[in-house]
């Protein structure tokens, strides 16, 4: 994105129901495809969830995996955006970039690269040593985590992308605190998916959600002409009438 182009950075409060924030992402990318609204940063927040992705729901586990995470509290909900499961709590932070695009086969992986690097460098801002790499066990596995302490180090956040034909959406699912009970879900739907998981990977960051907020926000500003933004009602009526697209019921998870 050119570094002129202004972002409006929008801080959501902590949703009571992560469908709410799964909604918000995507009305902002019909926003922004509708050209309604320009380049955009987004924060936000919720109650437990594990985020999979539709080629999970495919794998022989995911009914038991969503009846064991609904068990522990974590309701799943289906993302439309790639990568792998990931769980979340108050002590997690999505962020998001959503740009305008004219073309979608060009920009993914120079988005990947900005993002990283963006979000590296806002917690080398709270005292982490981050870089992007892939982490050794991690969740959502790829190239695109960002990690402190090497390839067997902690993975602190996952990066995913979803991409349509007038907007693309650069989203980061930040640990922040609380990665007690996130380890133990994930160890849980991994092995029941039978998929690689170390709970090593996981920790806190020496930082709470303000402080990470006000460094990513700061990071975001550094790097384009940025201002903060407000989400309208209209936004959030969208949001809100997309409530029943996301989350899995767990005795009909098989069917999906």
């Amino acid at each position: 994105m050119p570094a002129s182009e202004s972002v409006e950075i929008l801080v959501a409060g902590t949703f009571d129901d992560p469908e709410d924030g799964f909604g918000l992402q995507q009305a902002v990318l019909e926003e922004v495809a509708a050209r309604e609204r320009g380049p955009t940063a987004l924060m936000w927040s919720s109650s437990r969830y594990v985020g999979a992705t539709r080629q999970e729901t495919r794998l022989p586990g995911f009914a038991a995996a969503t009846e064991a995470a609904s068990g522990l509290g974590f309701p799943v909900l289906v993302r439309n955006s790639g990568g792998g499961a990931v769980a979340a709590n108050r002590g997690s932070l999505s962020f998001s970039l959503t740009f305008p695009v004219e073309d979608l086969r060009h920009g993914l992986y120079e988005r990947y690269s900005e993002g990283l690097d963006l979000i590296a460098l806002a917690l080398r801002r709270v005292g982490v040593e981050a870089e992007g790499g892939e982490v050794e066990g991690e969740f959502c596995p790829g190239a695109y985590s960002v990690r402190s302490g090497g390839p067997w180090g902690v993975k602190h956040a996952g990066l995913a992308q979803r991409v349509t034909r007038r907007s693309a959406r650069l989203e980061a699912l930040v640990l922040v605190s609380e990665t007690d009970e996130i380890r133990a879900v994930l160890e849980r739907v991994y092995g029941l998916l039978e998929l690689p998981f170390r709970p090593e990977s996981i920790e806190d960051l020496p930082a709470d959600i303000p402080q990470v907020i006000q460094a990513l926000s700061e990071e975001v500003r550094e790097r384009y002409e940025a201002g903060e933004g407000r989400i309208a009602k209209a936004t959030m009526d969208r949001a809100w009438s997309l409530r029943a697209e996301w989350r899995v019921i767990p005795d009909k998870g098989s069917s999906l």
